[in-house]
């Protein structure tokens, strides 16, 4: 599991040790899944079946960071299925998949309040055989933050003046301890 700042967006959507909050949201054509670690967004359009969703694919030329997601519905559950991820943004992922590999996800509503969410991963050049994981998603009381570091860090000016002023001391050569 990525403990750092890797792809936590998906596919194979796998939380940090924070801000592992994902916002689900749902238009007549597309489902659009952010994250708040570092703001990412998957915009997945929707079809009718998984034949119609693969034959609408992006060409393969056109690579997208987080690959290409297509999705339909199967008796009332979510399926998308996503190919030519970029293993480079794999890296630091919880997932490691190469550019031919191909990542399943299903969603499904257990409760009001909870989503079970479960993907399968098929590489054949990384692994022996497809694997699954999978995990539940709670309904969060409040609302999801922008993922922002230093906007609001009143403490920067003076840390970057203390810094500034070592420089300064180092180049002049003198040592005020």
């Amino acid at each position: 599991m990525s403990a750092g700042f890797g792809n936590t967006a998906g596919p194979g959507m796998m939380g940090t040790l924070y801000n592992s909050t994902y916002e689900i949201v749902q238009s007549d054509d597309y489902v659009i899944i952010t994250v708040e670690m570092a703001h990412d967004a998957r915009i997945i359009p929707l079809y009718g079946s998984a034949e119609e969703a693969r034959a609408n694919r992006r060409p393969a030329v056109l690579k997208q960071w987080l690959g290409d997601s297509v999705g339909w519905y199967e008796d009332g559950m979510l399926v998308v299925e996503t190919v030519n991820i970029n293993p480079k943004q794999m890296a630091e992922s919880s997932v490691p998949i190469t550019a031919e590999g191909r990542i399943i996800e299903r969603f499904e509503r257990y409760s009001d309040t909870e989503i079970v969410y479960q993907f399968t991963v098929e590489d054949d050049n990384l692994y022996v055989q497809p694997w699954t994981a999978e995990l539940s998603f709670h309904e969060m009381d409040g609302e999801m933050y922008e993922y922002a570091c230093h906007e609001g860090n009143h403490a920067m000016p003076g840390m970057l003046a203390g810094a500034r002023r070592l420089e300064v001391e180092a180049e002049s050569g003198s040592d005020d301890d």
